[in-house]
């Protein structure tokens, strides 16, 4: 039995080149020209059939060694070799027809060509090793095992037009109708590097939008876990907030007896003070006045100070005088010296 690709990855890929080469590449709607004159438009399909062999499935190889034909073949060519069952090339629409003898345009049929090459005809008639370094050299780069069965796959629709003129005049592949052979095939591998490549740079683009993408969902799993841990964590504060003003509240619900009962005791202070104030004032007052009669009583002993002072002023001259006195009479002349006595014995005594 043989089928169509079934590994999922190689699916993908291929959907993916199929859908931005065939539409670049081949186009969808094109114009019928003959001699190079446009005489009308029609719809044409091109189809490119690769068959797998079943019992050795297609794998799907990255590849980053040299950019050359013979380590591509070297890494390459054993699992293509082994997976590729056939490659059928069709191209179905409608051809202008001509006269064979003047060459003169008669009309249009619905005809179609085909070409089932076998692999070791195409590779007789576009060796793999040349054709890949064809490429190669004009500029394209191959990274994998479906990229480099693609490009192989191309000779088989070289070798159709090839075999067939007509298809070189129809206009299908957006190529400019020419009667030289060799012309329309540089045309044709260059559109298909041009092609190639722009190809690639869709990929790349969508496989950078893939990793921004993941790195703008992790960046927002992240942000979403942050914002739900600063939900939880405001909810958390807000929860304590109003525990705290329940608290308060009822702190001062308890509090309101005790201020108003402070309220009433900062009065009676009050009053009590400014009667204290009174009472000092009246006792400095009254102070005031005793210092008054202090002072006048304070001068009034001066005064008899003063008088008794020169009262004992007089008194202590005339005791003085009378001390001077007393002293000059002591100081007369001295009385005659008594003689010395016997001494009297007692009765009695011899």
């Amino acid at each position: 039995m043989k089928s169509i690709f079934h590994d999922r990855k190689a699916l993908a890929r291929l959907s993916l080149l199929a859908t931005l080469g065939l539409a670049i590449f081949w186009g969808v709607s094109i114009y019928l020209s003959a001699h190079g004159h446009e005489i009308g438009s029609s719809n044409m399909q091109l189809r490119e059939h690769i068959e797998l062999d079943s019992k050795a499935p297609f794998v799907y190889k990255k590849y980053t060694g040299l950019q050359n034909a013979q380590a591509l073949m070297k890494a390459l060519d054993a699992d293509y070799n082994k997976s590729l069952a056939k490659t059928k090339v069709s191209v179905s629409g409608k051809f202008t027809t001509k006269t064979t003898k003047t060459g003169k345009v008669t009309g249009t049929k619905t005809t179609t060509y085909s070409s089932d090459l076998t692999l070791s005809e195409i590779d007789a008639r576009y060796p793999r090793a040349e054709w890949l370094q064809l490429l190669l050299d004009k500029g394209i780069t191959i990274d994998d095992s479906l990229e480099y069965a693609s490009l192989l796959s191309k000779r088989y629709t070289l070798a159709l037009w090839e075999d067939n003129p007509v298809l070189q005049q129809s206009g299908l592949l957006n190529i400019p109708p020419t009667d030289d052979w060799e012309t329309y095939k540089a045309d044709y591998i260059d559109k298909l590097v041009n092609d190639h490549t722009k190809i690639q740079a869709s990929a790349e683009q969508i496989e950078r939008g893939k990793k921004a993408v993941e790195r703008a969902k992790a960046r927002i799993e992240e942000n979403k876990e942050n914002a739900q841990l600063a939900i939880e964590r405001s909810k958390e504060a807000v929860e304590r907030a109003n525990a705290q003003l329940e608290r308060g509240t009822e702190q001062l619900e308890h509090a309101k007896p005790q201020i108003e009962e402070n309220k009433e005791n900062v009065k009676l202070a009050i009053e009590r003070s400014k009667e204290a104030v009174e009472r000092a004032k009246a006792q400095i007052q009254h102070s005031k006045e005793q210092l008054e009669r202090a002072m006048t009583q304070l001068e009034r002993s001066i005064t008899r100070l003063e008088r008794a002072k020169k009262e004992l002023s007089s008194q202590q001259l005339v005791h003085i005088k009378n001390q001077i006195e007393g002293i000059q009479g002591t100081l007369a002349a001295p009385k005659k010296p008594i003689p010395p006595q016997e001494p009297t014995l007692p009765q009695g005594s011899n």
